[in-house]
């Protein structure tokens, strides 16, 4: 597994250069993030890797939107779910949490409206059961409740 400075060097090179035909070494740095991008705590560069990270799995699902609806969909997917791997674990930084938290409802807005944009009746399964599955993590999260803090107060996020 490649380094955290090495994948962040790797792709601001890529941002460098960018190019419509480099979308295949974009894919291979998304597909091949470190582990180490997704905290616990977070550093400065962890928080530039992550950014980047769901910038490229953004630009891909753009890129690919009309092209190939399957592949599009499969990286908003793939997003989604590593952000919610992060959002969901105990260990990850609460600030964290929060910064995954806010793109996770981003992401569901922007596959509900991709699912619903397409004519195939499966697309439309699709929709229904992102939504059920969106609000019940996001209840199981208890994310827009209240909550105490680390020191017991009552906090509101």
């Amino acid at each position: 597994m490649m380094r955290l400075d090495t994948w962040v060097e790797q792709m601001s090179g890529w941002y460098e250069t960018r190019k419509h035909d480099q979308e295949q070494t974009l894919e291979s740095l998304l597909l091949n993030v470190p582990d180490s991008v997704w905290g616990p705590e977070i550093t400065e560069l962890q928080s530039k890797a992550i950014a980047c990270w769901l910038d490229g799995c953004l630009r891909i699902y753009q890129h690919q939107h009309f092209q190939q609806p399957n592949k599009a969909y499969q990286f908003l997917q793939y997003a989604y779910s590593k952000l919610q791997l992060v959002a969901s674990s105990p260990e990850s930084d609460i600030e964290l949490k929060d910064w995954c938290m806010k793109r996770l409802q981003h992401l569901a807005v922007l596959t509900l409206e991709f699912c619903n944009q397409q004519t195939n009746e499966r697309w439309q399964e699709a929709s229904h059961q992102m939504i059920e599955s969106h609000v019940h993590f996001m209840a199981a999260q208890s994310w827009n409740e209240a909550r105490k803090d680390d020191q017991g107060h009552s906090a509101v996020h």
